[in-house]
């Protein structure tokens, strides 16, 4: 860190400590938080703090709330963890700054953190005035992200009130989750921070075109793309399930897997026969995954649903077997899956294609496979449209639900 980033941090914590003193008696209140991702590069977001004994921090990304678990104090630094997603994070309580240790690659990796009140009248999440006079930015938009290997697309979805944004962007691999923001000097500004992705999105109307917006995309500490996004209530995507398939029509699926105990198991015939099955392609390490795991764990609850097979295929990073297969049990854990989940391989679509080598390619995390009650593939979902996603999200749970029960009834 250079001369000038440590007098930034120094004039931040000469007032932190007062404001801390001015909360000790409020259970729970709002703070801009901060993520330093390089010299240039800072991901502003939401938290909520509550000190004491048993301190609470919460990560605020528009409608979701995470609650961090508190560990431990040591040496007046808080420590907590994350609740589902590998990572913890680190401050000292009375300077409230310290370090996000994201533990979701082989090897761990920190980032400077920090969070503290802003002026009353003053936007929490981006230390900003909100403009009292906001441009349009509500809508469905066509949406081209252009970086250094090209172009890519997607679609933008934006909620406003007043000025005040949430929105997400929907893929074919996936959704950007829930960003939050509004628009300063009419610039529209979401971020996102869940203990994996920490995004920065900026865009503004074109001056001749109200119906066209510029802006960039910044992702972790070296991303950067620039965007462009024309509105189109009838954008769509690839549908979810015309992107990956099977070589074979209904072919059987035939795998060969690690167990919890490291030995290779294989599944086919005569594991997958006499039920239904969804086979999720995931890994720990992946928001989206974690949105179907937790959609997947509920419906497996349900009783319209309580024969169909369900079972995870994790893909992780770690150094060893040992260690991936440690991810992907602690995870288990902590999610309180109610179905079982094996160890696929490395964290790569180039690993999960080699496992899944009947389908044309694995090309994103998740991806969902469906079978009928003699184990051979009716159908491949590639990505997942999470809760941020609002309307897609209902649509995706009554197409999938719709699927099952038709598999359900199906003769064998």
């Amino acid at each position: 860190m250079g001369k000038v980033h440590i007098l930034i941090l120094f004039v931040f914590n000469s007032w932190l400590v007062s404001s801390v003193d001015w909360a000790q008696g409020n259970p729970e209140i709002r703070y801009h938080a901060v993520l330093q991702l390089n010299d240039r590069r800072s991901i502003p977001f939401e938290v909520t703090y509550t000190a004491g004994k048993q301190p609470s921090l919460s990560i605020h990304n528009g409608e979701e709330r995470i609650d961090l678990r508190f560990l431990v104090e040591k040496n007046d630094s808080i420590y907590m963890e994350f609740p589902e997603i590998a990572g913890k994070i680190i401050f000292h309580k009375q300077t409230l700054s310290g370090q996000w240790i994201n533990l979701n690659k082989s090897n761990p990796t920190s980032y400077p953190f920090l969070f503290y009140t802003v002026a009353e009248g003053i936007d929490h999440r981006f230390d900003l005035p909100l403009d009292l006079a906001a441009p349009i930015f509500e809508g469905i938009y066509d949406v081209i992200f252009t970086d250094s290997e090209g172009d890519a697309k997607a679609i933008g979805v934006f909620k406003q009130q007043g000025s005040n944004i949430d929105g997400t962007f929907r893929t074919e691999t996936g959704d950007y989750r829930y960003l939050s923001g509004g628009v300063f000097n009419g610039v529209m500004k979401l971020s996102c921070f869940d203990g994996v992705h920490a995004f920065l999105f900026e865009a503004a109307m074109d001056a001749d075109d109200s119906t066209v917006m510029r802006g960039n995309f910044y992702s972790g500490s070296k991303y950067h793309a620039t965007w462009t996004g024309v509105l189109n209530p009838n954008a769509r995507l690839t549908p979810p399930n015309a992107i990956s398939w099977p070589n074979e029509p209904l072919a059987v699926l035939n795998i060969t897997i690690k167990t919890k105990k490291g030995k290779e198991k294989t599944l086919s015939t005569d594991f997958f026969h006499g039920k239904p099955s969804v086979v999720q392609l995931m890994g720990t390490w992946c928001p989206n995954c974690l949105d179907e795991s937790k959609y997947f764990i509920e419906l497996s609850k349900q009783g319209s649903f309580k024969d169909i097979r369900f079972i995870g295929i994790g893909f992780e990073n770690g150094n060893s077997d040992k260690d991936r297969m440690a991810r992907l049990k602690k995870y288990q854990k902590k999610m309180g899956f109610t179905y079982p989940v094996y160890l696929g391989g490395g964290a790569s679509t180039k690993d999960a294609h080699a496992v899944f080598n009947q389908l044309n390619g694995v090309f994103s995390f998740p991806t969902t496979i469906f079978l009928d009650k003699k184990g051979r593939i009716v159908q491949v979902n590639s990505g997942f449209d999470g809760p941020a996603t609002g309307v897609f999200y209902k649509s995706m749970q009554e197409e999938t639900e719709r699927l099952l029960l038709k598999l359900l009834q199906a003769d064998e």
